[in-house]
């Protein structure tokens, strides 16, 4: 459920004016690189989620995250891959990727990395926000070893509840309750007196940001408002739109996208 991310092979031209052609220098970055990034949004492309840990930091312009990436590659033997956004994300940016390994090196790890970055871009401070925690924290090594799991059986054991607390604030009415979600995102859903229902989650969090990746118009036909009055009869009083084969259940300013799952 996590976006994927992929490397570009190979890289385009780098312009001549390029600092990275000279060495980079203090400040090269200096207002190009969020001081805010993401652990584990997206998922690795090194090996399975519950082994390697993704940073995503956010960068202004391209030619600056090809800079940034391989700066990290070429300088900390502990990063597994630096990786970057084929092309613009949804808010005109472009994503830059680091792997490491899950285990409890990764606090020092990410801490040597800052430091090098902080001489880069020039922050005094960095925050991270954990998958999809609603809490910003600020860098310590504490804080990452606090928050981040460094361990397969830790990272298991926080997606799912994380979750599972999540869906279950978006689907907080009626008498439907979430019982089961596996690592494929697949879940069940019970209700008293009526048969389980398997859904596929492919995201939740804020409406205002879902309602972007979902394209296309809503689906008017016979069957498609037979599926939207099924759930609205199952799930409660709730937004239901189905946008070609995945359906948007909004509740205030949550949301969550799922696709059937044998139903």
């Amino acid at each position: 459920m996590q976006p994927q991310h992929r490397r570009l092979h190979p890289l385009q031209p780098r312009p001549q004016q390029s600092n990275l052609n000279e060495g980079l220098r203090p400040n090269d970055l200096e207002d190009m690189v969020s001081n805010k990034f993401f652990v584990d949004q997206y998922k690795s492309k090194m090996g399975t989620d519950e082994d390697i840990v993704v940073l995503s930091f956010r960068v202004k312009d391209k030619f600056p995250a090809i800079d940034m990436m391989e700066f990290i590659e070429k300088g900390y033997p502990s990063v597994l891959d630096a990786d970057m956004s084929t092309g613009e994300e949804s808010d005109g940016k472009y994503a830059v990727f680091v792997e490491f390994e899950r285990n409890e090196k990764l606090p020092k790890e990410v801490n040597d990395l800052l430091k090098g970055l902080t001489k880069l871009c020039g922050h005094t401070e960095w925050y991270f926000k954990y998958y999809r925690d609603s809490e910003i924290h600020e860098f310590s090594e504490e804080s990452i070893e606090k928050n981040v799991p460094l361990d397969a059986a830790s990272y298991k054991k926080k997606i799912k509840k994380t979750t599972i607390d999540q869906v279950e604030e978006v689907l907080n009415q009626g008498t439907a309750d979430i019982t089961d979600v596996d690592e494929n995102f697949n879940i069940t859903i019970k209700k008293p007196f009526a048969g389980d229902l398997n859904v596929v989650l492919e995201n939740v969090g804020e409406y205002t940001d879902l309602i972007k990746d979902l394209q296309g118009p809503i689906q008017l036909d016979k069957k498609s408002n037979g599926e939207v009055l099924f759930l609205e009869k199952y799930l409660g009083n709730y937004e239901i739109y189905k946008i070609n084969e995945r359906f948007i259940i909004k509740n205030g300013n949550k949301a969550l996208i799922f696709s059937k799952k044998d139903w």
